[in-house]
């Protein structure tokens, strides 16, 4: 009788074998070998181009460049080697030349569990500076952040019409709703009875727009709100693995959480924290009440009662950074 291997076996086997590859990569991952491997990598490659700048820089330097004239021809030379100064700095003097790989924000945060890590994000706004920005979501494109405390409680009075809303405004809204937007939009909901929520929700476009410091940071900066969204706060709980998973469904009035109006868990530090705040989004339950976070759950509240304002700032996730002295502080190039 001939002997095999069982097709049972041989399932069980190969089982195993993906099950013990596995736990390599988790305890690579958990031991940070796969980043230290990622960090060699990027430095053989920063050497190798300092290398190429340097030799790039002598050539010039022996045509008798100086100046503006040596810096054009390195950075030149070095851009058809696809060292290009979006992803290098390339500093050139009379005397030499140094390349450093630009880091970004994005690519320094590693994933959810950086969530709720402090950015080296500064505002001044009325004279007061703001310092205490948290990590609150990110994606290919944008990071988001959020004031760490209330910098205000107030109630949404002297409401501003959806319809004044610039279409600028609008499209940075939806920026907030991280591409989940609702197929009815927020001008959709003021033209119901809802028409009160949608206009405090305005309010909370237009007057806290300033916490978005393009002075010091360009373009970099998208725009602030004066709260997260609810898809913002879904995105940020659901990417952490938190049970249960908050779902969002819409109707003409706004958004019904979990199938309800009323979401409740555990209380989480970021996004169910115990620092009452107002969320930028209208709830389907309620009549002229907006959403709102409070230690451990998000409900709804009518807009003219008082509650917290915690900004959400976006910036593009290319916005160059430098790890600062702490393990999980960035300090944001200006």
């Amino acid at each position: 009788m001939k002997k095999g291997i069982s097709l049972i076996v041989l399932v069980i086997t190969i089982i195993v074998m993906i099950i013990l590859a596995a736990s390599v990569v988790i305890t690579l991952s958990n031991t940070g070998i796969i980043n230290k491997a990622g960090e060699a990598v990027d430095a053989t490659n920063q050497s190798q181009a300092q290398d190429l700048a340097a030799l790039v820089w002598a050539d010039a330097f022996m045509d008798n460049l100086r100046g503006e004239d040596l810096v054009d021809k390195v950075v030149d030379e070095l851009g058809k080697q696809g060292i290009t100064t979006d992803k290098w700095n390339i500093t050139v003097t009379d005397t030499g030349v140094t390349v450093a790989k630009i880091v970004t924000l994005g690519s320094l945060i590693k994933g959810p569990e950086y969530y709720g890590k402090t950015v080296d994000y500064m505002v001044t706004v009325n004279g007061t500076t703001y310092t205490d920005w948290q990590i609150y979501y990110h994606n290919s494109d944008y990071v988001y952040l959020i004031a760490e405390n209330n910098v205000e409680n107030v109630s949404l009075t002297n409401l501003i019409a959806v319809e004044s809303l610039t279409a600028e405004e609008l499209e940075l809204y939806e920026k907030f709703m991280v591409g989940n937007a609702s197929k009815y939009t927020l001008t959709d909901m003021a033209s119901e009875h809802r028409l009160y929520s949608s206009q405090a929700v305005a309010k909370l476009i237009r007057d806290y727009s300033n916490f978005a410091n393009k002075t010091t940071y360009g373009e970099n900066v998208v725009g602030a709100i004066g709260g997260p969204t609810i898809e913002l706060i879904a995105e940020g709980w659901n990417s952490k693995g938190y049970i249960p998973k908050i779902s969002l469904t819409t109707d003409l009035f706004g958004y019904w959480i979990s199938g309800n109006d009323m979401f409740s868990a555990a209380e989480d530090e970021l996004y169910l924290s115990s620092v009452q705040h107002w969320v930028a989004s209208p709830p389907a339950g309620g009549v002229d009440c907006l959403i709102e976070v409070s230690a451990g759950d998000i409900a709804y509240r009518q807009y003219n009662s008082s509650s917290g304002i915690r900004p959400v700032v976006c910036l593009k996730a290319s916005i160059p950074a430098t790890v600062g002295t702490g393990e999980y502080d960035f300090n944001l190039v200006k």
